[in-house]
């Protein structure tokens, strides 16, 4: 078949690369820049070599925005080849469109919402009775002996593109989209159908019975050890016990065994945060590392040993799903924080070093325990049962965290060169101001701000401003930032809701203007901004990870592990959230693009990012735009 699009500098090399490691067995790691036709150049020689050999792929995905990217790559190939994009039931429930409250659960919920669903409906139809809080998606598709042409027809097909057909036909999109997937060579799936255990097991149910005979391709793979990680961390928060004791009150008659172990543990919780929960920077997590031995002890001076936590466990579980049953038959939603605790107690005493034992309060009115997994690999084991694996992003840098996070086998590492000519793109930092926390003083912040406010006067070309926390962005506005700017501002708030951030970026894009944001906000991370919609990137701070007990608990992993907790904890993540941000720039090869970075600390990270030092940064972009 032949190459979709014109070969771009670099992009033979990259599938060349991806074909060896297909041959061989291999993982690859590489890292490509955004615009380089990364995503044709995975797909186009994995769709040839799962052909050949009687292959499937699976193609997994943080967003659902990268989903509609590796579809319509799939289409502009042309090939005979059966591909789908697969979602979770929230999202492809015409049944959750109709009930808000449906909206709000979790896979779990959802999934037995569902089931139980389909059992009544299956029931009604077999003649048992009337249909009564089934459903009438399920029943339409139940009915049908062949899927009509109007999705068959269509050999590559997004999710949402599932979903319109089937609303169309009253159909429901997800077994339909069951069905698609046992027959499609590619499946585009999120993250969680592979690296949840639990749910995993519907892959397997869909046709991927032998992961060695498939190809796995991680999109936007820098995402994926934070991931894995968060995954595997189990917590228990105040709110859950105080809803647990509410579900004992109106399904288990005040069960006192419930009743006075939630009471202890709230106890608990509160006692731990008074004891290890140290005030960090504002803005930041707070949160305490229990050391060890120190919540054994805890729960032993309230009478219980491992066999009570063990048989705990046991019982919340059992009341918990009287109460989804309860729940099933008034028909709301199946969920029960009974169980979410008896889950909890059950991962507690299971769990070994490679958890981090820590009380957290970020809100400062619900503290929790939380088990936070230091060790990436454990979710990620399943990768190496496939036959071979891509990993691609614009942002993996440096590789071999990557690698030894999810401990994969015969690994291939590859940096591809950037694409663009260099004359378009500049990155420079002032060596005269730091956000240095020590050097953070009254003077430091009045210079910071001047240069802030001369940067944003220095061109009329579309400009983002990145702080490197909201604690940092709020600094400034408070000081009058704001008001002193004469160009339209908007602000990524922390908790703003998702519609308003939109209008407020396609304004921008429209009119122009600038826009104060956080380094790992969504604007800095996965919003495109082609052509001239964002030529300015000004990063203020470097956006170290905050030094919570998370944090440092991770490092001393990563030290004890490889002898690189500084390297892997703290640069790898540093150095993809600075590049993250500058890739804004970039999307084009006809695009241009500059970043300054206002911290002289940015001197540290020139092996991975191509920066410059710059004695008077603003006059060097006066100069960059007037060349």
């Amino acid at each position: 078949m032949p190459f979709p699009y014109p070969p771009r500098p670099f992009q033979q090399q990259l599938m060349e690369s991806v074909q060896h490691c297909l041959r061989y067995g291999k993982h690859l790691v590489m890292q490509a820049a955004t615009g380089s036709g990364k995503t044709i150049g995975v797909l186009y020689p994995a769709v040839r070599y799962a052909k050949q050999n009687g292959m499937r792929i699976l193609y997994v995905t943080r967003t659902n925005s990268q989903q509609r990217q590796a579809i319509r790559e799939l289409q502009a190939m042309q090939e005979d080849i059966t591909a789908v994009g697969f979602q979770g039931r929230t999202n492809m429930c015409l049944l959750a469109e109709e009930n808000p409250d449906f909206r709000t659960g979790s896979a779990g919920e959802i999934s037995r919402l569902c089931s139980t669903r389909k059992k009544r409906t299956i029931r009604a139809l077999r003649g048992e009775g009337k249909l009564k809080n089934g459903c009438p998606y399920f029943a339409s598709f139940y009915r049908l002996s062949e899927l009509p042409a109007a999705i068959t027809g269509e050999k590559i097909l997004s999710a949402e593109e599932v979903v319109q057909r089937c609303r169309d036909k009253h159909l429901c999109p997800y077994e339909v989209n069951k069905q698609l997937v046992k027959k499609a060579t590619v499946v585009i799936a999120p993250y969680v159908y592979l690296f949840d255990a639990a749910l995993r097991e519907k892959l397997v149910e869909w046709g991927f019975t032998s992961f060695d005979r498939s190809i796995l391709v991680v999109d936007e793979a820098h995402n994926l050890p934070q991931y894995c990680r968060d995954i595997l961390s189990p917590r228990l928060s105040v709110y859950m016990l105080t809803m647990a004791m509410e579900e004992t009150r109106e399904y288990l008659e005040d069960n006192e065994e419930i009743m006075t172990f939630c009471t202890l543990m709230r106890d608990l919780i509160d006692e731990l945060k008074r004891d290890y929960i140290v005030r960090v920077e504002e803005g930041t997590d707070t949160d305490g590392f229990i050391p060890p031995g120190k919540l054994a002890a805890a729960v032993r001076r309230c009478g219980w040993g491992r066999a009570d936590i063990e048989r705990f466990s046991q019982r919340f579980l059992e009341y918990g799903e009287l109460i989804l049953e309860a729940k099933e038959k008034r028909d709301i939603l199946p969920r029960s924080y009974i169980r979410g605790v008896g889950r909890f107690l059950s991962d507690w005493v299971n769990l070994d070093e490679r958890w981090a034992k820590l009380v957290v309060d970020e809100s400062g009115d619900n503290p929790r325990l939380e088990y936070y997994c230091l060790d990436a690999s454990i979710a990620a084991a399943i990768v190496n049962e496939f036959h071979a694996s891509v990993h691609m992003s614009g942002t993996l840098t440096p590789l071999e965290e990557y690698r030894d996070s999810l401990a994969l086998r015969s690994p291939e590492l590859r940096t591809f060169p950037s694409l663009f000519p260099k004359k378009n793109r500049k990155i420079i930092y002032d060596p005269t101001v730091s956000t240095r926390y020590q050097n953070l003083n009254d003077q430091m912040l009045a210079r910071l701000e001047e240069r802030i406010l001369a940067l944003c006067t220095a061109t009329r070309h579309n400009m983002a401003v990145f702080f490197s926390s909201y604690a940092m962005l709020n600094r400034f506005l408070t000081r009058g930032l704001r008001l002193a700017v004469d160009r339209p501002i908007y602000v990524e708030q922390q908790g703003m809701r998702q519609r308003k951030l939109m209008q407020d970026i396609e304004s921008f894009k429209k009119k122009g203007g600038i826009f104060f944001s956080v380094i790992g906000g969504r604007i800095s991370e996965g919003m495109d901004f082609p052509s001239q919609q964002l030529e300015m990137v000004v990063i203020v701070g470097i956006p170290y990870p905050p030094p919570t007990a998370r944090q440092q608990a991770l490092r001393a992993y990563y030290d004890r592990k490889f002898g690189s907790g500084w390297r892997y904890a703290v640069e790898a993540p540093t150095t993809r959230k600075m590049l993250q941000a500058v890739g804004r720039l970039i999307r084009e090869e006809s695009d241009r693009g500059m970043a300054v970075i206002l911290d002289e600390r940015a001197a540290r990270f020139k092996k991975y990012v191509e920066v410059e030092e710059a004695e008077d940064v603003v006059q060097a972009v006066k100069d960059f735009w007037r060349e």
